[in-house]
């Protein structure tokens, strides 16, 4: 009896670990659509987006080097780099200058919320997943709940169809990046391998900061904790906790989290930053919750 007890308590506590880091994470991604448009108000958003990742980075290599972590070289530092100008660097440049055109946070999170639609769809022929008929069933779901809540709010003309074409471009790169992450940068060593991710899409935003936006930032008091936000707490902990999630699981099952991501952006932008939810959006953010608990409840 004492052996099978004590077998079973890890087993309970690695349970409510992982529940501790999904839910940390949705908090964690859902802040980084606050943050960013807080952060425009100072900044123009390829600048934002270096300061961001530079911050992050270096304060990552910094501990890498004092605490003797081995640095990543070779073919590794090459899929390291790939992965964070993708995950990093397209996607949050990207929704950064979506909002900076108009794009609503709310509206912003809906939209990357279909990224367990489109990476499970890259993760089949690439990395071989298995999604099962549940986790479909729940990424319909999702997808169907997301379009709802979209559509209430769309509008055409031409800045925020631009916003939203680059809502899409962020889509894509948090999807491919994800599962080239997983196929590519297995076994990273989590502060290094992140220092040397954070630091690529720094250098990747720096060329559109300097040439379309002329580093454009004012160094107010408000700026920096919105700044110091997004780097430590967003590029930090939050990929921090996505890459840990899926070393441990399957793309489809840690992606369904993202379908959280929306209701709980909702829910800060309706308090920090006055912005108010219809019927339709309401709907649609119930649909895509049910739809990634049905997919979370399926074991990968």
């Amino acid at each position: 009896m004492p052996a099978i007890g004590a077998a079973a308590a890890p087993r309970g506590n690695g349970r409510g670990a992982d529940l501790l880091a999904r839910c940390a994470l949705v908090l964690v991604w859902s802040s980084g659509f606050i943050s960013g448009k807080l952060g425009l108000r100072h900044s123009a958003p390829y600048t934002f987006a270096t300061l961001r990742f530079a911050l992050a980075g270096g304060l990552l290599l910094v501990i890498a080097l004092v605490s003797r972590r081995a640095l990543p070289r070779g073919r590794l530092l090459a899929h390291l780099a790939v992965a964070g100008v993708l995950v990093q660097a397209v996607q949050f440049s990207s929704i950064y200058v979506g909002m900076d055109l108009g794009v609503p946070s709310g509206l912003a999170a809906l939209i990357i919320a279909l990224y367990p639609l489109t990476a499970s769809l890259i993760a089949v022929p690439v990395l071989h997943e298995r999604v099962t008929r549940g986790q479909r069933l729940g990424l319909v779901l999702g997808l169907g709940g997301v379009a709802l809540a979209v559509s209430e709010g769309l509008h055409f003309d031409g800045d925020y169809l631009a916003g939203l074409g680059f809502l899409v471009l962020a889509l894509l790169g948090i999807s491919a990046g994800t599962v080239y992450q997983k196929r590519f940068c297995q076994g990273m060593e989590p502060i290094s391998g992140n220092a040397v991710q954070l630091l690529a899409a720094a250098a990747a935003a720096l060329l559109p900061a300097l040439f379309a936006e002329g580093f454009d930032a004012t160094f107010t008091a408000g700026y920096w904790p919105v700044l110091l936000w997004a780097a430590l707490i967003n590029s930090i902990v939050g990929v921090g906790l996505l890459y840990g999630l899926l070393q441990r699981h399957g793309t489809s099952q840690v992606s369904s989290l993202f379908y959280l991501v929306p209701m709980v952006t909702a829910g800060f932008a309706a308090v920090l930053l006055d912005q108010h939810l219809g019927p339709l959006t309401l709907g649609g953010l119930v649909l895509a919750t049910a739809g990634t608990l049905l997919a979370s409840r399926v074991q990968s």
